[in-house]
């Protein structure tokens, strides 16, 4: 047992038990931020790590087999239920899985996740707990589980400002206790070169290739890019010029219809529906040009991961987008819903190679300044560290010192 009055250089989770609290195990931006942020708490502060999702294992859980992160599925309460004292029995059996896992930290992903673990995260035991608020605030629930939930809350972290803003203008948590941390990117080894790749997808060197890296959601507006590609594929086929959309994400509730829409628009060979992809570095090492065409959401990982690709990213004018490319990658970004203005700003980079190579340079530069994932394990540090009410990195919370006592005292100071 370490002597907590003895200054040590032990990390801050050294022994900690942390529980990481995502939805489902299918993979998407903010599990690909969970698992990063678990291997760091895994592998250099010496934290028990697990990843708790729900339903059925997936992509999620097959990464975490490959980390050496333990996982399990756990009776997290997302599906809301209407009845009062039915949601309650939900949450006290996820409080005592918690309380039974003897979770030191708990770091849920999401809304939903988040409310639920701020609800039960004293019950559990847990002596520290943050809300991790990863979109723009589209999911909400009812006012009154809104406002305990925000009031049982310590700290608040953001993954962009508006997303901050949603927390203290909709939500009522207090500006003092909000952290904007934004996303870190770490891009794989690609499995396959540029080469692999195209000819893998059947076109040639000189064929213009975009690619959108996005989940098949409905926020993500798809539709309103298929509707700019036409216009796109039509002009430069004027020119002699092929062009192809690879559309690279899982295909969730809006995978048809948008595949009905292809079709509608007669775009072919025009668009390819890749659905989920392991290699994205390899994929966008061959292409051309991001491009995203969400309409809200928070800071968008599909946009970082071509910024640090060293593509340029046309893609649509709104918070989240704005702050991920950052001022020099504003005229860049098209009116929201608008088809017309989204092929504009595709093809002024189709057509400048110039262009497209410096604002591709100016991205990767950016991520590597902005988004770095040692910047984000630092900021999220920092965070867990208030959450405990102070503690430094020679105050480490290892389990073996949690008396049952100390367990229940609030971290809020």
């Amino acid at each position: 047992m370490v002597d907590p009055n003895e200054s040590t250089n032990l990390p801050l989770l050294n022994g900690a038990r942390v529980v990481i609290v995502i939805g489902p195990f299918d993979l998407g931006g903010a599990e690909r931020q969970a698992l990063l942020l678990a291997r760091y708490l895994a592998r250099e502060q010496n934290a028990r790590v697990e990843m708790w999702g729900m339903r059925k294992p997936g992509r999620v859980s097959d990464l975490c087999d490959k980390y050496g992160i333990p996982w399990r599925v756990a009776p997290i309460p997302l599906d809301w239920h209407p009845s009062r004292p039915k949601q309650l029995a939900r949450l006290l059996k996820f409080a005592w899985a918690l309380r039974s896992a003897k979770a030191d930290v708990i770091l849920p992903f999401m809304f939903y996740q988040s409310v639920a673990c701020a609800l039960v995260w004293r019950l559990a035991g847990a002596r520290a707990f943050v809300w991790n608020q990863r979109c723009e605030g589209r999911d909400r629930l009812g006012p009154a589980a809104e406002k305990l939930a925000v009031r049982l809350t310590p700290y608040f972290i953001a993954n962009s400002v508006h997303g901050s803003q949603f927390l203290n203008q909709k939500l009522g948590a207090p500006p003092d206790r909000i952290r904007v941390v934004y996303n870190g990117v770490e891009p794989a080894p690609a499995e396959r070169d540029r080469a692999a790749w195209r000819a893998e997808l059947g076109v040639t060197d000189d064929c213009f290739l975009a690619c959108m890296v996005a989940n098949l959601q409905l926020f993500k507006d798809h539709a309103t890019l298929l509707r700019a590609w036409r216009i796109v594929v039509d002009r430069l086929k004027e020119m002699g010029r092929q062009a192809v959309l690879l559309l690279a994400g899982r295909f969730d509730h809006t995978h048809e219809r948008l595949k009905v829409l292809a079709y509608d628009l007669d775009l072919g060979r025009t668009v390819r529906f890749l659905g989920g992809v392991s290699d994205v570095s390899g994929l966008l090492s061959a292409v051309d040009l991001g491009v995203h065409s969400s309409i809200n959401e928070g800071c968008p990982n599909g946009v970082l991961e071509c910024m640090a690709a060293g593509l340029a990213v046309v893609g649509t004018d709104y918070a989240g987008i704005r702050e991920a490319v950052g001022p020099a990658g504003f005229p860049f970004l098209a009116e929201p819903k608008n088809p017309e203005a989204l092929a504009e700003q595709i093809l002024r980079l189709a057509l400048d190679p110039e262009l497209r190579r410096k604002a591709g340079e100016t991205n990767r530069r950016r991520i590597t300044a902005e988004f770095s994932p040692y910047g984000m394990y630092q900021n999220v540090m920092s965070v867990i560290g208030e959450a405990m009410g102070g503690a430094r990195s020679g105050e480490h919370i290892s389990s073996s010192r949690l008396v049952l006592g100390e367990r229940h005292q609030s971290s809020e100071q």
